[in-house]
């Protein structure tokens, strides 16, 4: 295993957890459990920057 795999690896697993924590909530603003602490955003941003670790994840396993 390479060591871009392996980044690209822990980054979806970090990604899965914190997506899974954040399940629920309906309003525009939500707050994102990040394990360790708690921030409030618009929901667009946190899209956002999901769909950018998604690149980043596809740059590393390319």
């Amino acid at each position: 295993m390479t060591k871009k795999l392996a980044i690209a690896l822990v980054l979806i697993g970090f990604c899965a957890l914190v997506l899974v924590y954040n399940t629920r909530g309906t309003f525009n603003e939500i707050s994102l459990n990040l394990i360790v602490t708690e921030v409030k955003a618009w929901r667009s941003l946190i899209f956002f920057g999901f769909t950018a670790v998604g690149v980043a994840i596809g740059l590393l396993l390319k």
